[in-house]
């Protein structure tokens, strides 16, 4: 729960550091990107900070190109 916490409330010290400017600068689709990526982020590491099962990209990627592969080996032998 503290790591959670922490998480939480350094992810707003980011956001109360960089979006101020942006907002100045009338830059709304950064700011809505910028919070999109924030939050992907913080809520990733809350859970791993909870030690929850995060997959890893190269699973999908694997799990993509793994028939293609065989289809394709399949093809030359």
């Amino acid at each position: 729960m503290f790591i959670s916490l922490t998480i939480i409330i350094v992810t707003f010290i980011i956001a109360y550091i960089v979006i101020p400017p942006l907002k100045k600068k009338g830059e709304k689709k950064t700011i809505v990107v910028f919070s999109l990526i924030l939050t992907i982020g913080a809520v990733l590491n809350i859970a791993i900070g909870l030690k929850k099962n995060i997959p890893s990209p190269l699973d999908f990627i694997t799990f993509i190109f793994t028939p293609i592969r065989n289809f394709l080996l399949s093809l030359l032998q």
